[in-house]
């Protein structure tokens, strides 16, 4: 969709309309609840890989990996 354009005040035309200025509204709360990224990856992983005991050791693992590279570490090294 196309970016809209300012009102011009006139009654008729693209840009018909009043001129005013928009308000600046806080964020609702359901607006600023939401699940990380991160933890969304670990529900997916424990969906799909069956076992709650597989499903623990992957999500442990995966936590570790970000942990990691929030605290700075960077990337971390991939096991072959």
């Amino acid at each position: 969709m196309a970016p809209t354009q300012a009102k011009s005040g006139l009654f008729a035309g693209i840009n018909k309309g009043h001129i005013v200025t928009s308000r600046e509204l806080p964020l609702r709360p359901s607006d600023r609840k939401g699940v990380g990224k991160d933890k969304r990856a670990l529900k997916v992983a424990k969906r799909k890989l069956g076992t709650h005991k597989r499903a623990k050791k992957k999500r442990e693992e995966m936590a570790g990996v970000i942990r990691k590279m929030r605290s700075g570490g960077g990337v971390a090294d991939k096991k072959k």
